[in-house]
């Protein structure tokens, strides 16, 4: 009891009553779901997640959920094809949906016949809204593959994202569009109704995106794989062949955390998907899985959170890398610089580390005591060619033995050049950063925001993400 009593969590959630769970828990039960030792509950630090109900031991099957409840592509488009028919249609060649885009058409339309389906409890239980994600406050009212930055709300959102995560946020909404364009298309094929409500298609995309599982192959009972994340984790196939991703309800309530270990595999013999831990869990703690080794920006960006303790965390200067290159053409060109390479030579040194797999992901982590390899390799090559008097060719043989190992020195000149540019760089981050926690801060004292209130959720992991970025920039100005 005394070694229990040590094990235990300091904090316990408290079980939530809300009807919309207990309905989802009859549901579940009435449709053969095995009982499990989870519950919903609410909790300080993650709001609303699974608890268990007694303790889970390391190696124990923490859920268990039967084929039949897994919304799959290969599910929708037999309905689709099925509808098709009662109106005459069946153009199976004319499907060309990915997974994504039927799960999100399902979702839509799941959410349009509500007290008409069977699944009316399950989507019951979803989110209302994404207001902490960026893509649902940027993604405007109308169909459009730029993003919303007409009101305030979005403007503030647009200028205090990091650049990076910004640039993210992009590609969503340009994926969004484009999916919304190929579900219209496809479903008039079929002579089905397409999706008119731009905000309500935007919900289901986040829902899929948000809360969907990926499957992996097929797989025999007894065989498991270790995952670490929910989008790219190897979750086992039962479906079908098309099949690589799933909406399962109650799995959707697990919480992300880096710490969280399970192992997952489909018991074909009882046709159920199961989740089984790695790690034990005391009775009134929060049992968690992980999304991955992500950092908080994307954590924000696809999720819709941040951690205040998370690991992954990392400064990102491929954009500080890319305008420098810019700016080091442009001197070139205008013939300020007196180096005797030209704007193109630049561009063969950046083919160059392209070739190595060593161009992008220039990023600074907090505690580290030298630059990354990755970010060395660069500056190391294209300092080197600015040397008055350096040779295209001599600079990347020379470049290519030193990355061989074969050639450890590099010239003080170009190592100095080096760390004064990390050493500018991230001061000027560290600056900039500072002034937008400044702002931040401003606006979670401002009360009185009006009916473009933002959520203070959105605000608290945009004001976390910065708070990691100045930490880490005044960190690496001294490397």
């Amino acid at each position: 009891r005394q070694r229990q009593h040590e094990l235990a969590p300091n904090v316990k959630g408290r079980p939530s009553q809300d009807k919309e769970w207990v309905a989802l828990r009859e549901w579940c039960t009435a449709q053969g779901m095995p009982k499990s030792k989870l519950t919903l509950a609410y909790f300080p630090d993650t709001f609303r997640g699974m608890m268990a109900t007694r303790n889970i031991e390391a190696d124990e099957e923490m859920i268990r959920v039967p084929e039949h409840m897994l919304m799959t592509a290969s599910k929708v488009r037999r309905e689709v094809l099925a509808r098709a028919s009662d109106n005459g249609l069946v153009q199976s060649s004319a499907w060309r949906l990915s997974e994504h885009q039927a799960l999100v058409y399902w979702t839509y339309d799941q959410r349009s016949k509500l007290g008409l389906s069977v699944w009316d409890t399950y989507v019951n239980t979803l989110p209302r809204d994404f207001s902490s994600v960026p893509l649902y406050v940027l993604s405007g009212t109308e169909p459009a593959s730029s993003l919303s930055v007409n009101t305030d709300a979005e403007k503030w959102v647009a200028e205090h994202l990091p650049h990076s995560v910004l640039l993210k946020v992009t590609e969503q909404q340009e994926r969004l569009f484009n999916d919304w364009t190929c579900t219209c298309e496809v479903l008039t094929k079929f002579n089905i109704e397409s999706p008119v409500d731009w905000r309500r298609y935007v919900w289901a995309w986040l829902v899929v995106n948000t809360r969907c599982i990926h499957l992996g192959r097929h797989t025999t009972g007894n065989q498991q794989s270790a995952i670490s994340s929910q989008p790219s984790s190897a979750v086992f196939q039962p479906i079908s062949d098309r099949d690589s991703m799933a909406l399962a309800p109650m799995l959707d309530l697990l919480n992300h955390n880096c710490q969280a270990r399970v192992s997952t595999y489909f018991d074909t013999g009882r046709r159920q998907f199961v989740i089984k831990t790695l790690r034990r869990y005391c009775k009134g703690e929060e049992a968690f899985i992980s999304y991955g080794p992500h950092d908080n920006g994307f954590m924000l960006a696809e999720y819709g959170f941040a951690l205040a303790e998370n690991p992954h965390c990392a400064l990102e200067l491929d954009c500080k890398v890319e305008m420098w290159i810019s700016t080091v053409k442009a001197n070139l060109n205008t013939r300020r610089a007196r180096a005797t390479i030209k704007s193109t030579d630049v561009d063969a040194l950046v083919d160059v580390l392209k070739q190595h797999g060593l161009w992008g992901d220039f990023t600074l982590f907090s505690g580290s005591a030298e630059l990354p390899y990755r970010l060395q390799a660069a500056m190391y090559l294209v300092f080197a060619a600015m040397k008055p008097g350096a040779g295209i060719k001599g600079v990347i043989s020379q470049w290519e033995r030193w990355q061989r190992g074969e050639n450890t020195s590099v010239s003080e000149e170009v190592d100095l050049a080096v760390k004064n540019w990390v050493s500018r760089t991230c001061s000027e981050v560290a600056e900039h950063s500072s002034k937008l926690l400044d702002n931040i801060q401003a606006k979670q004292n401002d009360d009185a925001r009006g009916s473009e209130c933002l959520d203070p959720f959105l605000v608290h992991c945009i004001r976390l993400i910065w708070t990691t970025i100045n930490k880490i920039a005044i960190e690496s100005t001294s490397l």
